[in-house]
């Protein structure tokens, strides 16, 4: 029985001793052990790190695992826009982001060196992206500070991340990603201005585009009138020469008398009234007779 009591309290040690003596490092992190609060360092001095997977140390060792994998911090809680003063005294509301990670091999200085890193990192990108904003000048044609913003976004992003990336590596041991600008607003007067303009752009487009609506679909119509009239024209015209021609022939036939006697018959034959005009041959001035015939 106490051999028994013996091997339990033996075996319930080795799994404390084993507990205490053994660390896990998950996948996209690194370990670091620290002993009574000084790291662990090998034959160089340089800081022991560990990578992922199961490891051992001392019970007395202390691991410290530090994620490797790719963060953002936002210019202010809750991803809002801020106010930044540009070159030509415009404030403009801006929204930005900065990607980062921690150095793999300067975990100890994001550890020892400052007592919350990514607090200064947020500070040191608030105040560099501000900086960056009241220096970025306006080149050629540009009208203002805004136009010059965006147009060259990414020059301003590239210069921030210039201005920020060595300063962050050697200070925090962190090392920055890249400078997103999320957002790039004009002042409340500059965007009713902007506003009004765009409308009237849009207004003046609608105009125009009726205009020419209206004059392609009149020029068209004018088209088809003329295509019309000049169809008539040339109907008639041939109507007139093949009568001119048949007259012609009638004439060179000796008939064409006899034909338009005939014709005129007809034509007073199927009149409902007919009015002849007869001008006296006598020498005093005689009203003309006026002779009304009824069909039967």
């Amino acid at each position: 029985m106490l051999t028994l009591g013996l091997i339990s309290g033996l075996g319930l040690v080795a799994l404390v001793v084993f507990y205490l003596a053994a660390f896990r490092v998950e996948n996209g992190s690194v370990a670091v052990l620290t002993v009574f609060g000084r790291f662990m360092r090998d034959r160089n001095g340089t800081v022991q790190t560990f990578s992922p997977g199961m490891h051992g140390k001392a019970p007395w060792a202390k691991a410290i695992t530090v994620s490797l994998a790719e963060r953002s911090i936002s210019l202010k809680p809750g991803n809002e826009p801020i106010e930044v003063l540009a070159s030509d005294g415009t404030r403009i509301k801006v929204n930005a982001r900065l990607r980062f990670r921690v150095e793999s091999t300067s975990v100890s200085t994001f550890l020892a060196d400052a007592k919350d890193p990514l607090d200064h990192l947020y500070g040191l990108f608030r105040a560099n992206l501000r900086e960056q904003f009241a220096r970025f000048g306006l080149v050629g044609n540009e009208l203002s500070s805004y136009t010059a913003l965006r147009l060259r976004m990414h020059e301003l992003q590239q210069k921030t991340l210039g201005a920020i990336a060595d300063e962050a590596l050697r200070e925090y041991g962190i090392r920055v990603v890249a400078v997103d600008l999320l957002q790039i607003d004009p002042p409340d007067e500059l965007v009713d201005s902007l506003n009004a303009v765009v409308t009237a752009e849009s207004e003046a487009n609608a105009l125009v585009s009726r205009t020419e609506l209206q004059s392609t679909q009149r020029t068209l119509s004018a088209e088809q009138a003329v295509a019309i009239a000049s169809a008539r024209a040339a109907a008639q015209e041939q109507e007139i020469r093949t009568v001119g021609v048949e007259l012609s022939t009638l004439h060179q036939h000796g008939v064409l008398r006899e034909y338009v006697e005939r014709r005129r018959a007809e034509v007073m034959g199927g009149s409902r009234r007919l009015y002849l005009n007869h001008t006296s041959t006598s020498s005093s001035t005689q009203p003309a007779a006026k002779v009304a015939r009824s069909e039967s």
